[in-house]
């Protein structure tokens, strides 16, 4: 099976900030592979058709309509961004931004 983040990782670190339903059906699958496949998605850019749901998950796969049904649920919701401010904010110090690259949209333009 593929991973992206560990799924402690992703238990401890993301998992946290998703609301919990109180209504609705609970999802077959563990939410730390759901996340998986969306970040999966996300690093390789792959189209959501095209993910190998059968190698991202462990007991029984999610068509990819309802992995992307997660996700479109979360991004309405403000989730992904909430996310990743606080995660931005805990680990502040651990950043080095004595190095960084950027694309050519970000260089000086010569006349």
């Amino acid at each position: 099976m593929y991973y992206v983040l560990s799924k402690d990782i992703i238990e401890s670190e993301i998992i946290g900030y998703l609301p919990k339903r109180k209504r609705g059906f609970k999802p077959q699958v563990p939410l730390s592979e759901i996340i998986n496949c969306i970040l999966y998605k996300l690093k390789t850019g792959i189209q959501w058709h095209l993910l190998p749901v059968e190698s991202l998950f462990s007991t029984r796969a999610l068509h990819y309509k309802t992995v992307f049904g997660h996700y479109r649920r979360w991004c309405k919701e403000g989730i992904w961004k909430k996310c990743w401010i606080e995660l931005l904010k805990k680990y502040k110090s651990s950043f080095d931004l004595s190095l960084v690259n950027l694309d050519g949209s970000h260089s000086s333009c010569i006349r």
